[in-house]
């Protein structure tokens, strides 16, 4: 499948800026890009209320060689980390009902090794992430427009040495 990215979200927002990111040329199976079972990829869930956002980052992901999956939202993430036990999690911090920091400290008590990037484009979460600091509670934040090329350094550098 082919998909033209965007640098702006539905509310016109910008996203991330994909112009001089080029995907690997790895032919993947529907298998490969939907089964997060097994495998020796490093898995990563999406978390992400816009799903154009969310898509764009796992196809990004999955052509790096990563097995990626989204979700819609923070509560549908857990359930999913229950089972998928990802390597990293990439969430946006606002969102409806959970946000990405609440979402975070409790997917770390399901999979204590698992790294919380969160990524925001609003300065409201200045405020969340230092009220979790004050907790304990620390996360590294990428500010968006995120260019693929550094989010994929970012995830590499995330993940523990083999």
């Amino acid at each position: 499948m082919t998909r033209n990215f965007q640098d702006v979200s539905a509310s016109g927002l910008p996203l991330f800026s994909v112009s001089n990111w080029v995907p690997k040329d790895t032919d993947y199976t529907g298998e490969e890009r939907d089964g997060l079972e097994g495998g020796k990829k490093p898995k990563i869930i999406v978390v992400d209320d816009e799903a154009l956002i969310a898509e764009t980052v796992v196809e990004i992901l999955n052509q790096e060689g990563f097995a990626a999956i989204s979700a819609p939202s923070g509560s549908s993430a857990i359930e999913l980390a229950k089972t998928v036990r990802p390597s990293i999690i990439l969430s946006d911090v606002i969102m409806p009902g959970l946000n990405g920091i609440e979402m975070g400290i409790k997917i770390r008590e399901i999979v204590p090794t698992c790294r919380v990037i969160l990524f925001s484009g609003q300065a409201a979460t200045v405020d969340l992430l230092e009220r979790a600091r004050q907790q304990g509670h620390r996360f590294e934040i990428l500010a968006k427009p995120i260019r693929p090329e550094y989010l994929i350094h970012v995830v590499r550098s995330s993940l523990p040495s083999q």
